[in-house]
């Protein structure tokens, strides 16, 4: 296995969803395992580090969110983004109670999950030297998100990839360009939001 190249593992109970991903994200540099239900998803965790999971909600058997709590418990150095068709801001306030660093609506874009990914990753990256405050992490953001759980998570995660990646050296015109294409993206999500619940009203 080639270690140089970030680990996802893709769960979701639909093939073709996880025929995109794989093959969007193989060809973007990820090495990638794909798996249709929770249980599997576990097991391939207990056999092999992941860095990454991108978790829908609606499985068969075990949910979405009781293996994301699994994962949470269990293997606190994957980062888990969920992938979902289940637009709920309560869910989505749950996920990130759990650790998950992004909550993406289906259908989704796949710039939007590499950004994600790239953004989990570094964040990850950042951990070692603040493990011990991952529950509290996780709390804290639980309780930010219910203030507005897209805005506040987004924010978040950007400023500490930010962090990272100016502790890693990376270039700040590279972080600026990033950083960016990160707004637009949260800006056009956020416009998204508004709109689907203005409808709901």
């Amino acid at each position: 296995m080639d270690k140089t190249k970030p680990n996802l593992l893709i769960v979701d109970d639909e093939q073709v969803v996880c025929d995109v991903l794989h093959d969007e994200l193989t060809e973007r540099g990820y090495l990638c395992t794909t798996v249709l239900n929770g249980d599997d998803a576990l097991t391939k965790l207990a056999a092999e580090g992941f860095d990454v999971v991108l978790l829908d909600i609606r499985l068969p058997g075990m949910s979405g969110m009781e293996v994301l709590h699994e994962i949470w418990l269990n293997h606190r150095d994957t980062a888990t983004i969920m992938i979902t068709a289940v637009n709920d801001v309560d869910t989505a306030v749950e996920a990130m109670k759990y650790g998950a660093t992004d909550y993406i609506v289906k259908p989704f874009d796949l710039d939007r999950v590499h950004t994600s990914i790239c953004a989990a990753l570094w964040s990850q990256q950042g951990n070692g030297a603040t493990k011990a405050s991952t529950q509290m992490d996780a709390i804290a953001l639980g309780v930010e998100a219910r203030f507005d759980p897209f805005f506040t998570m987004s924010r978040i995660v950007t400023k500490r990839t930010i962090e990272v990646a100016r502790q890693l050296g990376i270039a700040e015109e590279e972080i600026q360009r990033w950083e960016e294409a990160k707004q637009g993206l949260d800006s056009k999500r956020d416009t998204l939001i508004k709109l689907e619940l203005n409808k709901s009203r």
